[in-house]
């Protein structure tokens, strides 16, 4: 089953990061593995989200996914992974911290299994990327790209990132779901992060 449609708790991962966007306007989401499965889904959500296909999932990566969902954007945009979870406060956060013309990545302390850790400098901005643990941060997924552009035959999101380092960086709670044990620590947290939503 596709991350975004796994149950965390009474809801799909999808239904609450759809919850913490529902003021945003113009979300693409870009598809591939059982597409119709997710489709129908976000659309009993809501009705206006953009789905971009990549019918080539099983062979590309979420850089291509990224490049397919924005390469025809003239304007920033904003990335969120469909494998994660964040409170409509820390999403506000993150907002609140964009700066006109520059890009802005999200990290967060590390707790997953397989964790992109970032190096931040005296700054703090992001200075590397590593799957060797170099600090107790990790990448969350959030960006807003204000410069930066993602190449069709990049690997990574956070490789083609590599190429405009540093980065401004900014520190926000989120739960990024990528084995059992995550999604065991996600759950048992998931009345702090939504508390009565």
């Amino acid at each position: 089953m596709p991350k975004c449609m796994v149950k965390i708790g009474p809801y799909r991962i999808i239904y609450y990061l759809l919850k913490v966007l529902k003021d945003v306007p113009n979300i693409r989401m870009v598809v591939g593995f059982k597409e119709e499965e997710v489709i129908n889904y976000v659309r009993s959500i809501r009705k206006d989200v953009v789905f971009v296909r990549n019918s080539s999932y099983q062979s590309t990566t979420n850089a291509y996914s990224l490049y397919l969902g924005s390469h025809d954007l003239t304007e920033p945009f904003m990335n969120i992974d469909g494998d994660m979870l964040i409170s409509k406060e820390q999403f506000q956060y993150f907002i609140d911290n964009i700066k006109e013309g520059e890009d802005l990545i999200g990290v967060t302390k590390s707790y997953t299994q397989d964790a992109v850790f970032v190096g931040l400098n005296e700054n703090g901005q992001a200075e590397r990327f590593s799957r060797e643990k170099i600090s107790d941060l990790e990448w969350t997924g959030v960006a807003y790209f204000a410069n930066a552009k993602i190449r069709k035959e990049g690997k990574y999101i956070y490789q083609e990132l590599e190429n405009y380092l540093p980065v401004r960086a900014l520190e926000i709670e989120c739960f990024e779901i990528d084995t059992p044990e995550d999604m065991d620590y996600v759950t048992s947290r998931l009345d702090r992060i939504y508390g009565d939503d």
